[in-house]
């Protein structure tokens, strides 16, 4: 069960990886401007407008772990976003890659501890074979 648990955490853990990597290679930078704070459910958010490369005219909102600091209304901001999809996923441009691979790395690490817990429970398995 355990093992199943494992192969299913490092199937996330690549997805988010995957992820990860297409938003680091591709991404494209813009400048912004905070038009709005606001709160949902203890978690604090702030919309910001900024025009893509193409001239299109993006309103995204990000939650405060998408900045490094959580702007004021008015404040002139650079952001990252995806061309494909540039009103999702959308980050705050000072983030630094250890930032914008917690995600990633939260899954392999899930996956270790999983993995670990496997070999312990086998070697519990062949431990307790054996004695009987």
């Amino acid at each position: 069960m355990i093992a199943l648990i494992t192969g299913l955490a490092a199937a996330f853990a690549v997805a988010a990886t995957l992820d990860a990597v297409q938003r680091d290679r591709e991404a494209v930078e813009a400048d912004g401007t905070v038009v709005k704070r606001w709160k949902k459910h203890k978690t604090r958010y702030a919309d910001v407008v900024f025009t893509t490369a193409a001239g299109t005219r993006v309103r995204a909102s990000l939650s405060k772990g998408d900045w490094t600091s959580l702007p004021k209304v008015g404040a002139r901001v650079r952001v990252r976003y995806l061309p494909t999809d540039p009103a999702d996923g959308v980050t705050d441009a000072r983030q630094g890659r250890i930032s914008r691979y917690r995600m990633p790395i939260l899954h392999w690490a899930v996956v270790v501890a999983f993995a670990i817990a496997s070999g312990w429970s086998q070697r519990q398995s062949v431990k307790d074979r054996r004695r009987d």
